[in-house]
């Protein structure tokens, strides 16, 4: 029997098996941006770096730079290879990756021709198996415009005029009238108005009344750069003649003139913007009613839903009484499943519609950034899919200051006013998904007919975080003796209808009867 020597004391033992066993795989990293903004010109390139922290390799993780939101890629790396089917179109080929550190985690996209529409925040993001974290790059955008041209117009009243106009500015710039001396003098007007590619014309004027001012200097300045382009003019002395008083009084005349006709158009505006009005009155009080009865008749088929826990994000907390949920910074420990979201803070209802008219409300009240709808019960619950109907979702959602329908372009929805609480209607027959605006009885967006296959449930997703939480209205008690008009053409048939009740709980403040789901202490986003 081998006998170690007396020199491997037990703790020397003990750290010499811990150097034979595989290195752990540490999960912990921060992702660092440049502390200050990367700035570059229209047209050249500009490289957006971040890096790890500790250094460890991102060879194995997947990269993805991103704008607002995850799904509005400007590049995805992932399993060693650039995804380009994620990025967004206008980052189609301008993108690379600058990958000369990957192995200590050192790394940048570099974006071609850089334009005005390139300006602002990126996101630079990395996962790795379920950890991920990001960070924040600014890219500011500039561009030096050409030389100013001036132009001189003298007036009737012997005033002189100036107009000051360059091209190709990128932010806006700043205008100023500066004699040699350094006097400064306001325009009289300013317009400053990007053209299709987003850079700035601008064109400013000034009148000029001192017969004593000799010369004049336009400059355009961009403050970004701290770069100016600035042309001088001279003002001959002849062009300020003495104001006679037939002049005077000319110019009395036609100004009196001027105030007639101007109150004459004024008057014929008002009359016609009146009637005008009038007419879309009557139109939109028959276009509301049919879209009073539409939403009515959905309420007929009020179905109880609620939420599942199964499938939702570890971020996402459910109250006790699976009505409603709500976004916050920390995360649970889950267990994991195939069913439960990991990338998109998601979750579905349990109940699963195959068949039949089905309808639900959900008060949204004043919180932001929110989908709604419905989704295929087989939808891939993994990774960042884009939420459109041919990945089997149909939602609209809250972001930002719009509201839009998750068509694959993405449909803005011009609402008349912010709604509160929002009704679902599904018709699994004839393949209809529509959307209610509860707050004023207003009909929202219909998809396309559809053709359905297999079991569809109910779809919420939060962005943002925040104690107001999002629920679903309980369902309606009995029925209340509503009648609404069943044809517009046909006065005479009435029919009774069961609306949802009005008393549902408020998304104003968080449900008194409802509290969190006990959970373990709960961990930050590793």
């Amino acid at each position: 029997m081998a006998v170690l020597p007396s020199f491997y004391h037990p703790r020397c033992l003990l750290t010499i098996i811990l150097l034979q066993l595989p290195q752990l795989h540490s999960a912990h990293f921060d992702v660092i941006g440049p502390p200050e903004p990367i700035v570059a010109r229209v047209g050249e390139d500009a490289e957006l770096p971040c890096h790890l922290s500790p250094n460890v390799s991102a060879e194995h993780m997947e990269l993805r730079w991103f704008r607002n939101k995850v799904s509005q890629a400007v590049l995805v790396h992932r399993d060693g290879r650039q995804q380009e089917a994620e990025q967004m179109l206008e980052y189609r080929g301008r993108t690379a990756l600058v990958a000369r550190d990957l192995a200590v985690g050192r790394v940048a996209v570099r974006i071609r021709g850089v334009r005005p529409s390139d300006d602002g925040e990126y996101r630079c993001f990395f996962k790795d198996d379920q950890s991920y974290e990001e960070s924040t790059v600014r890219l500011k955008v500039a561009a030096l415009g050409s030389d100013p041209h001036i132009h001189m117009e003298v007036q009737e009243n012997g005033e002189i005029r100036l107009e000051c106009t360059s091209v190709g500015w990128y932010p806006e710039p700043q205008v100023l009238w500066r004699t040699p001396e350094g006097e400064k003098f306001p325009s009289t007007s300013e317009s400053k108005n990007p053209n299709e590619e987003g850079l700035f014309t601008v064109a400013a004027s000034m009148i000029i009344r001192d017969i004593s001012l000799e010369n004049v200097s336009c400059c355009i300045q961009n403050l970004l750069l701290g770069q100016e382009k600035e042309v001088g003019i001279s003002i001959p002395a002849p062009f300020f003649p003495n104001l006679t008083p037939w002049m005077v009084a000319v110019a009395v005349i036609l100004m009196f003139l001027g105030l007639l006709s101007i109150g004459s158009i004024f008057f014929t505006w008002r009359l016609y913007k009146e009637r005008s009005r009038e007419r879309k009155d009557e139109f939109s009080s028959k276009e509301r009613l049919l879209e009073e009865l539409e939403w009515k008749k959905a309420t007929l088929h009020a179905a109880d839903v609620t939420l599942d826990p199964d499938t939702a994000h570890p971020h996402l907390f459910l109250y006790e009484d699976s009505k409603s949920v709500r976004l916050e910074d920390s995360r649970q420990k889950l267990p994991e499943n195939p069913e439960r979201f990991d990338s998109w803070p998601c979750v579905l209802g349990r109940e699963a519609f195959t068949s039949g008219k089905h309808y639900w409300e959900v008060e949204v009240g004043d919180r932001t950034d929110w989908a709604i709808g419905v989704c295929r019960e087989n939808v891939m619950k993994k990774g960042f899919d884009p939420m459109t109907p041919e990945n089997g979702f149909w939602a609209v959602e809250l972001y930002g200051n719009g509201y839009w329908a998750l068509t694959p372009l993405r449909t803005p929805l011009p609402l008349e006013g912010a709604p509160r609480r929002v009704g679902i209607f599904l018709d699994c027959e004839s393949g209809d998904i529509s959307f209610y605006n509860m707050t004023v009885g207003s009909h929202i967006y219909t998809f396309p007919k559809i053709s359905f296959s297999g079991p569809l449930r109910p779809f919420f997703c939060l962005w943002s975080s925040g104690k107001k939480p999002l629920t679903i209205c309980p369902i309606a008690g009995g029925p209340e003796g509503v009648t609404v008009v069943v044809d517009a053409q046909d006065l005479s048939k009435d029919i009774p209808l069961s609306p949802m009740r009005e008393d549902s709980a408020s998304a104003d403040s968080d449900t008194a009867h409802s509290k969190l789901i006990p959970t373990q202490p709960s961990q930050g986003a590793s």
